[in-house]
């Protein structure tokens, strides 16, 4: 879900502008989103030009389709993508405070069952909520499988909230 990255990245600005130190202060935004509010799902409405247009506004610049290879004290490296995949540009991004927002998996108490979840950890089912080979397990919630959207440079993932919620009914 990239909703809670957004509302950090402006909690922060605005806690460092109410400090009177914000100037001092360089935030950077980084996310695997193909571009600036696609939020997993394709971007909603005008949620691109509203969230480029507030991180403009807040100083906050981005770096998208951003696949994290590893953290070294005080430095991200980070290589941004091109739409078909390839490594555009390589970055080492440093910083004093970092916050990440790691991928989300399943449990490992049924992760391990073959044929129950995807390599991720989540139970699949079918329309019935039903797990294809084992058809007396229905799951629902936040630990099923929910395609992406759409396929992405770096895999993005459907967020696993509302838009879950809204596809079960």
């Amino acid at each position: 879900c990239f909703g809670p990255a957004y509302e950090f990245a402006m909690i922060v600005d605005t806690d460092l502008s109410r400090r009177k130190v914000r100037d001092k202060i360089h935030i950077k935004f980084v996310t695997s989103e193909p571009y600036i509010g696609h939020l997993g799902l394709g971007g909603i409405g005008d949620s691109k030009g509203l969230l480029e247009s507030e991180m403009r506004g807040r100083h906050i610049p981005w770096i998208t389709n951003a696949k994290t290879n590893k953290f070294e004290e005080g430095k991200a490296f980070v290589s941004e993508l091109n739409d078909d995949g390839s490594v555009k540009k390589e970055h080492e991004v440093e910083f004093d405070v970092a916050m990440m927002l790691p991928s989300f998996f399943g449990v490992d108490a049924v992760a391990q069952v073959e044929g129950l979840c995807n390599p991720r950890g989540f139970v699949m089912i079918d329309k019935h909520q039903r797990n294809p080979t084992y058809k007396n397990i229905f799951s629902a919630g936040v630990c099923v499988t929910i395609p992406p959207v759409e396929a992405t440079p770096v895999p993005t993932g459907a967020p696993k909230t509302g838009y879950m919620i809204e596809s079960m009914v």
